[in-house]
């Protein structure tokens, strides 16, 4: 038997364009779940991601965003 993954509502995702790259998402992230990615971007993981939200508090400059799931 298998464990379903967790369906949620909404993802975080960063804008690169729009990052500054302060790291104040991943000092707040207690998930490991905010990451450079291969591009030497700022992303989300969003399997390791709980949607608490406080990433997207800390964002100074609004590069956090909310994407609705369908």
């Amino acid at each position: 038997m298998t464990a379903d993954k967790k369906k949620f509502k909404f993802d975080y995702r960063i804008n690169a364009a729009a990052c500054m790259a302060c790291a104040a998402c991943e000092w707040e992230c207690k998930d490991n779940a905010v990451f450079v990615d291969d591009t030497v971007n700022y992303a989300i993981n969003p399997n390791n991601c709980n949607r608490c939200g406080k990433c997207f508090r800390a964002c100074p400059c609004g590069a956090i965003e909310r994407i609705m799931n369908a």
